[in-house]
């Protein structure tokens, strides 16, 4: 009976590991997340695990080791049905090949969930890694233009899952409808030059100058990038009274730190964005954006209905936008209820189905 009893335990624990999921990536356990690529992670894995119970973490943020991670991917692919990474492009050229030679023997399903716009055109000058991304159960990407560009290079296992959030979207009753100078702008993201940060300083103490008031505002929340603080040091020497860095918030207090806010400025230099979470934040805050229009801005702002969006690079034209809703604030104050309609399809639940489909 004993032997029984210890055999069934046995075949019941197995069982039971069996059906974890395997997260891998920038999860920062144990600090606060520092860009758009932890976080995400973190809202994957959070989301994971109230549709399925607990999963298997393996952070990549902690204290790395190469070694330690080829065993965690090996415990992993034999212990768990299904293994989702979100690796940066340094991390996928060891994560696809690796991941493809052990599934060899374990025939599991592999998940590639991508943050941001840069695969199509990474994956040319990398032969290996296009060959093992092939023969994962699913590629997951943010935007229509990566979707449709992986599929004219051969994909047929690629699917659209935008950026996404859990956060508690206002009630359209307590958006904020009457506001007066300075109107108050603000930015969210990480404190880098390539997100155009130097250009919301510039655009905004430009504006303040020519009319010889404080016309506008202008608080930065989110992390300094600290391998070009420098930069950061000799912008804040420039501030005017009307610009304030406002340091690091956990993402989970943005919408009620937005919802205070005029609209959000998103300026980014990176023509490569995906779906800056930012951007979801500020939806649900009920503010909209004003944003330079990168490659895949598209996908997640309307222009003139969920923010106002102006030709890459120029920043005459963003100046411009901030000069006519100046003279016109009701320009902004008609998006707010768009915004907050438009933020529903990226809370978790809608937009991570296409991977909770392929899990099932």
């Amino acid at each position: 009976m004993a032997g029984i009893f210890c055999k069934s335990q046995s075949k019941n624990f197995g069982e039971r590991i069996m059906k974890k999921i395997c997260i891998c990536g920038a999860l920062r356990l144990h600090d606060l997340p520092r860009a758009g690529q932890d976080i995400k992670t973190r809202i994957v894995a959070e989301a994971l695990e109230s549709k399925y119970g607990p999963i298997y973490k393996i952070d990549t943020m902690g204290h790395f080791n190469r070694i330690r991670l080829v065993f965690q991917l090996l415990w992993a692919i034999m212990a768990c049905h299904n293994i989702i990474i979100l690796p940066a492009s340094n991390g996928i050229k060891i994560f696809a090949p690796l991941l493809r030679w052990m599934n060899i023997l374990f025939h599991r399903k592999l998940h590639y969930v991508v943050i941001g716009g840069w695969l199509q055109d990474f994956l040319l000058g990398h032969i290996h890694t296009m060959k093992a991304l092939q023969k994962f159960t699913g590629i997951y990407v943010e935007t229509s233009m990566m979707l449709n560009a992986l599929q004219n290079m051969g994909y047929s296992n690629v699917f659209l899952m935008p950026n996404c959030k859990k956060l508690s979207i206002i009630s359209p009753k307590n958006l904020t409808q009457e506001y007066s100078e300075p109107y108050k702008l603000v930015t969210f993201s990480r404190v880098t030059e390539m997100k155009g940060i130097g250009t919301a300083i510039d655009v905004v103490k430009s504006i303040n100058a020519k009319y010889g008031r404080e016309l506008y505002t202008l608080d930065i929340y989110g992390p300094v990038d600290t391998k070009k603080s420098g930069w950061f040091v000799n912008e804040q020497r420039r501030f005017t009274p009307a610009i304030q860095y406002k340091g690091n918030r956990a993402f989970s207090d943005s919408v009620d730190i937005l919802s205070k806010y005029f609209a959000l400025l998103f300026p980014t230099k990176y023509y490569t964005e995906g779906i800056p979470g930012t951007i979801i934040d500020a939806y649900a805050a009920g503010i909209p954006v004003i944003c330079s229009r990168w490659k895949s801005c598209t996908d997640i702002v309307e222009d003139t209905v969920t923010g106002y969006v102006y030709e890459f690079g120029n920043d005459d034209a963003f100046k411009n936008i901030l000069y006519d809703i100046a003279h016109n604030p009701d320009k902004i104050l008609n998006l707010k209820k768009n915004c907050l309609k438009r933020a529903h399809d990226f809370l978790p639940e809608k937009a991570l189905s296409p991977l909770f489909n392929k899990i099932m």
